[in-house]
C-alpha cells in the first residue's frame, strides 16, 4: 500500500456515521457484463473451496464501501451488486488499517467486529479478505468470503488461496481496462484522421501546419513535465486546433492579401466552429473547451470567451504558442516568413501577455535545441 493517498472517509449501515482514516484504493474502472462474470466466477471458486456463503468484490467510492460484484446467497443475505454500507462500518477499511487479520475465523472473538452494524445486519460470524491490487501494484478493492456460521479451519492457506484468485481478477481487469483503452484510441485516431482530411482538403497549409504545431506541443509538453493522458490530449488538441477552419468561407480562408476588419471577424470564429464540431463527436467532445479557447491570451485579451490565466486550458495555453511561433517562421501568400530569431524575440516580447510564460519558456528551449 506504500504510496496510495491517505483519506478521510465517512461510512453507512444502521448505525450514525463515523470519521476514520485509512490507506485507501481507487475506485474501479466500471465493470462490463462479461467481466462480471468473471469475477463471479472467481468468487464462486472462492466460497466454495472455503465453505463461504457469500463473497463480493468490493471497491470504495467517496464515504461508502460498495459491494461491486456480489456471489452466492443474495436473497438470504439481502445483498446485491452496488449495495453499499458507511466505509467506517466495514471489514475492508480495519483490513487495510491492519486492525484484524485478513481471516477471521469467528467474529465473536473479535470484540471490534461483534459491535459493528454490518456484522449484525448482515450476521457474520466468519470472514476472509484480501486487498485487489492491479499487477503495477495499484490498489483497486478487496476480495472477500463471510459465513454466517463460524469457520474455525479459516488459516493462512485459505489466505494465501483468496490472494492468488484476487490477482487473477486483478490481471483480468486491468486487461480489459487496457483493451478498453486501446480502443478508445483507436476510436478517436479514426475520428481525427477523418476531421485532418476534412481540413487538408480545404487548405494543405492549415493541415501541415497542425502536424508541426503538434511537434512543438509535444516538446513543450515534455518539457513542462505533463502526465502521458495530459500529454496526449495536447497532441489532439494542437493537432486538431484548427479544425474550424472548414467552416470559414474560401474566400477568407485562401483570401492571398491581409484581411479586412470584416474578415477578420469571421477568421475569429474559427475556434468556435472548431469546438461545434469536436463536441459533436463522443470520443473527441472532451477535447472541445480547448479547441474553443486555443486563441485566448494570457492577459485575458483573447477571443472568443476572453478567457485569462490559469482558466485558460493547459493545453490550449501550450498550442497557442507553438501556433503562434510556427505562423510566424511560415511562408504564406500574403507575407513571407519572419527570421527565426525574430519569432523568437517576439515570443519573449509577449510572455505574460498574450502568451503562458512557462509555455514560452519550455517552447524557446524546445526550439533552441538541436534537432536530434
Amino acid at each position: 500500500m506504500a504510496g496510495a493517498d491517505r483519506v478521510g472517509y465517512t461510512v453507512r449501515v444502521a448505525s450514525p456515521p463515523v470519521t476514520t482514516e485509512l490507506v485507501a484504493p481507487v475506485a474501479l474502472v466500471d465493470i462490463d457484463a462479461e467481466a462480471r462474470d468473471v469475477v463471479a466466477a472467481a468468487l464462486g471458486l472462492a466460497r466454495e473451496w472455503l465453505d463461504m456463503d457469500i463473497g463480493w468484490l468490493a471497491e470504495f467510492s467517496e464515504d461508502r464501501k460498495v459491494f461491486r460484484v456480489v456471489e452466492g446467497a443474495l436473497d438470504e443475505w439481502d445483498l446485491h451488486d452496488d449495495d453499499w454500507v458507511h466505509l467506517a462500518d466495514s471489514y475492508c477499511q480495519r483490513m487495510y488499517a491492519g486492525e484484524i487479520a485478513n481471516a477471521i475465523p469467528d467474529t465473536n472473538r473479535e470484540p471490534a467486529l461483534t459491535g459493528l452494524g454490518i456484522t449484525q445486519r448482515l450476521e457474520i460470524a466468519s470472514y476472509i479478505g484480501v486487498p485487489l491490487v492491479l499487477p503495477d501494484g495499484e490498489l483497486r478493492g478487496a476480495f472477500c468470503c463471510a459465513c454466517r456460521t463460524p469457520r474455525l479451519t479459516l488459516g493462512e492457506r485459505d489466505v494465501r488461496f483468496m490472494q492468488v484468485l484476487a490477482r487473477l481478477v486483478g490481471d483480468e481487469l486491468a486487461f480489459r481496462e487496457s483493451r478498453r483503452a486501446a480502443e478508445r484510441l483507436e476510436r478517436q485516431m479514426a475520428a481525427t484522421e477523418g476531421l485532418i482530411a476534412a481540413l487538408q482538403a480545404r487548405d494543405d497549409y492549415t493541415a501541415e501546419h497542425s502536424t508541426t504545431v503538434v511537434e512543438l506541443a509535444v516538446a513543450v509538453g515534455s518539457r513542462l513535465g505533463l502526465a502521458d493522458d495530459e500529454l496526449h490530449e495536447l497532441e489532439q488538441v494542437a493537432l486538431l486546433h484548427d479544425i474550424g477552419k472548414v467552416g470559414i468561407p474560401d474566400d477568407v480562408l485562401r483570401k492571398p492579401g491581409a484581411l479586412d476588419a470584416d474578415e477578420w471577424d469571421i477568421m475569429r470564429r474559427h475556434p468556435a466552429i472548431g469546438a461545434g464540431i469536436v463536441g459533436g463527436l463522443p470520443h473527441l467532445a472532451h477535447l472541445a473547451p480547448a479547441i474553443r479557447a486555443e486563441h485566448e491570451r494570457w492577459d485575458g485579451r483573447g477571443y472568443p470567451d476572453g478567457l485569462a490565466g490559469e482558466s485558460i486550458p493547459l493545453a490550449s495555453r501550450v498550442t497557442f504558442a507553438c501556433d503562434a511561433f510556427h505562423a510566424m517562421v511560415s511562408d504564406r501568400p500574403y507575407r513571407r516568413a519572419m527570421p527565426r530569431e525574430d519569432a523568437v524575440s517576439e515570443l519573449r516580447a509577449a510572455s505574460g501577455t498574450m502568451f503562458w510564460p512557462d509555455a514560452v519558456d519550455a517552447l524557446l528551449e524546445a526550439v533552441a535545441a538541436p534537432a536530434s
